[in-house]
């Protein structure tokens, strides 16, 4: 719980001191890293059962689970270590509070699986509950007030979407899991092939500016190099995932090799959010 603790106050403190003081601002970052979260819980319950790493994956999976817990606490109620108020009654709080619950059957399945239970109860729901997960947060996103001053409409929109690419990021790779090991949706692979070239069409809107998106060109060499450098990893990244997406067998070494690719690709993920925080 510490570490959590730590964790929010390293994010609270990476806020421009005006938008530190708007909880709309706050708030909102917190649930774009919990989008994130939700599907790295399922990506890493779903590397346990297939044996990648277990210690590894064991640990990030109640390390993720208990933190996606503490931090909608906070959300909702706030934290007087960090100054963030609780969340006053009405249809904001109210769409929290049903996606901390909803999102309730999932952490406490995550760890159960970390810690070797595979019965069909804990598997099923870490298998069905990302996705609804995502949604509830989505909604209480849409519910939470814009924060009253901040930085340009282009800026801000940049900084959503690669919160939205690191979430979907790790829904690539939980979704490739499930294909490994023959677990989840029929139309498993056609979703991965759908959101692959999303993120790539994303990552091309962020260099290249796409007026439909709210996004300029990337403002300055730096963030447009580390772009490129998400494009060169890509590759990487595609060739591992392509044979089993053609519907070869995938081993276990190439399974944890993309996972340690999508591992950097986050960090640059998180890099850029950070680049264009600065502006």
């Amino acid at each position: 719980m510490l570490r959590i603790s730590l964790a929010i106050l390293l994010l609270l403190g990476s806020f421009e001191t005006g938008l530190a003081q708007d909880p709309s601002a706050i708030r909102q970052t917190l649930l774009f890293e919990q989008l994130h979260r939700n599907q790295r819980i399922g990506k890493s319950a779903c590397m346990v059962m297939s044996g990648a790493d277990s210690q590894l994956h064991s640990d990030a999976t109640v390390d993720n689970a208990v933190a996606f817990s503490a931090v909608m606490g906070v959300i909702i109620d706030g934290d007087p270590a960090t100054g963030l108020a609780p969340m006053p009654p009405g249809p904001e709080r109210s769409a929290l509070v049903e996606a901390a619950g909803f999102a309730r059957g999932l952490t406490l399945s995550a760890q159960q699986v970390a810690a070797g239970d595979l019965h069909a109860v804990p598997v099923g729901l870490i298998l069905s509950r990302p996705a609804p997960v995502a949604r509830r947060l989505h909604i209480a996103l849409e519910e939470i007030d814009p924060p009253e001053a901040g930085p340009p409409a282009a800026v801000q929109n940049a900084v959503r979407l690669l919160h939205q690419q690191n979430a979907l990021l790790e829904e690539i790779l939980k979704d490739f899991c499930h294909l490994r090991l023959s677990i989840g949706a029929s139309d498993t692979a056609a979703q991965i092939t759908q959101n692959m070239a999303v993120f790539m069409a994303r990552n091309a809107a962020l260099i290249s500016g796409d007026t439909t998106l709210g996004l300029d060109k990337a403002p300055n060499i730096k963030i447009k190099i580390t772009l490129g450098q998400i494009n060169s990893k890509w590759v990487s990244f595609e060739s591992l995932l392509n044979p089993a997406l053609a519907g070869e067998e995938m081993e276990l070494r190439d399974a944890q090799l993309a996972s340690v690719i999508g591992g950097t690709l986050s960090q640059r993920l998180t890099k850029l959010i950070g680049m264009y925080q600065a502006l």
